[in-house]
């Protein structure tokens, strides 16, 4: 039977799948919406990523800041219902400017996740304890993306994204209206189940004096800055993800000749196993390097071998001739990118102190979405419509942009190595 701790690490974990999987439903549905709206590349490169990157920075901090005071279920609850209404919403969107905002106001609600999340993970595992929890919860990210190009490829089948549907007595619709529509409603009930959730934590705390931020960004930046290594390596590397995520879909479409549906299962699918090998598979290596080679730090080891091994995988994907090869390519990279995202947070928690954990994250949180999220998409597109002016060159702008990315993220890591394996000079407190 699941301990109290392991339940929570379940429950958090269904919070970050729901919203991934509401995320990525903009990169499966994004050629409709293009051709509906008549927009080019570059808007829908900032639909995808800016536009929700920059809302999700705006509000993180503040979020970050509110779940290190109050009853952080509580908070996941509003932000679930928000986020959820506002998915479904998207069905009665009659301009791009109209989606754009939905997209805006769920980025902001998703954005106080991880720090209320990552804050109850750390109060119950600590040291190379928490690479698992940590790594159960970072399965969410997969298995909301995979589950995303599975569940909306499926509704695809039965609702055409790119026709018209009539419901009844109601206005006729566009089919990646309808699915909106409808992933929107499971939010609804996981909110219901969080508002009956008790932050334990947060019983002696909620009335204390609130926390400055100065100590936040003293801690960011005082030497060695290992916290701050460790997110802008994480950055760079989900800035290459969020790349290749993208674009997936309309690379099978436009060099591949793909179906919707087709992109939808295999994209899904692999995500999914991949991801889920990746981050739940993260905690046991991790125990199997220390036992190895007796570091005293085999979370950072781990992050370094995946880094530079997923690096040339990522280049070369969008380039593969045969779409069955860019697949075992996507496959490899997202097994990787499960590690990495899983060690990256553990290695982040376990650095900061007890009292700024949730603020900690939302600033990675807001470097990892302004970087990562907001920049990649629109970089890729800015290449394909400036730099090649033919949408049929989105592999090599691709290409061109996973490499710069994969580039500057192992240069950021390897040049901070000594300091990495250093012992820590901040332990991370665990309350029971």
């Amino acid at each position: 039977m699941l301990s109290a701790g392991w339940k929570a690490v379940a429950l958090l974990a269904s919070v970050q799948t729901l919203a991934f999987f509401h995320r990525t439903l903009a990169t499966l549905l994004a050629e409709p919406i293009r051709l509906e709206f008549g927009v080019s590349d570059t808007l829908i490169g900032l639909f995808i990523g800016a536009a929700f990157s920059i809302s999700y920075v705006i509000a993180a901090l503040p979020l970050g800041h509110v779940a290190d005071h109050e009853d952080r279920f509580r908070l996941l609850g509003i932000l679930v219902t928000v986020w959820s209404l506002l998915t479904s919403f998207a069905a009665a969107a009659s301009s791009f400017a109209a989606l754009l905002l939905l997209r805006v106001g769920s980025a902001a609600a998703m954005s106080g996740i991880t720090p209320a999340a990552g804050s109850l993970i750390a109060e119950r595992y600590a040291g190379p304890k928490i690479a698992k929890p940590m790594g159960v919860y970072a399965s969410g990210i997969y298995f909301g993306v995979g589950s995303s190009m599975l569940i909306g490829g499926a509704l695809a089948a039965w609702f055409d994204p790119f026709g018209i549907f009539a419901i009844g007595p109601l206005p006729a619709i566009s089919g990646w209206k309808i699915i909106y529509l409808i992933a929107g409603l499971p939010g609804l009930v996981l909110a219901a189940v969080l508002f009956g959730q008790a932050d334990h934590g947060r019983s002696k705390t909620s009335s204390a004096p609130r926390k400055p931020l100065g100590p936040v960004f003293t801690f960011l930046f005082a030497p060695p800055s290992n916290y701050l290594r460790v997110m802008l390596t994480l950055t760079m590397l989900v800035f290459v993800a969020t790349a290749v995520g993208a674009w997936l879909p309309a690379l099978f479409l436009r060099k591949h000749g793909w179906a919707i549906e087709d992109i939808g299962f295999w994209a899904g699918a692999i995500t999914i196993a991949a991801g889920l090998l990746g981050t739940l598979g993260s905690g046991y290596l991790v125990e199997l390097l220390q036992r190895i080679t007796r570091t005293r730090k085999p979370q950072v080891l781990l992050l370094i071998m995946a880094a530079s091994v997923s690096a040339p995988l990522a280049i070369g994907l969008p380039l593969v001739a045969s779409p069955y090869a860019c697949l075992a390519l996507f496959f490899c990279r997202s097994l990787l990118g499960g590690i990495i995202v899983s060690l990256g947070y553990a290695i982040m928690l376990n650095l900061a102190p007890t009292a700024q954990r949730a603020r900690l994250l939302a600033v990675a949180g807001i470097t990892l979405n302004l970087i990562g999220g907001a920049l990649a998409p629109v970089a890729v597109a800015l290449t394909t419509d400036f730099v090649f002016a033919d949408p049929q060159r989105l592999a090599d702008s691709l290409a061109i942009v996973t490499a710069v990315g994969s580039v500057a993220a192992l240069a950021i890591l390897l040049t901070g190595i000594r300091s990495l394996f250093a012992p820590a000079s901040v332990p991370a407190t665990v309350t029971s």
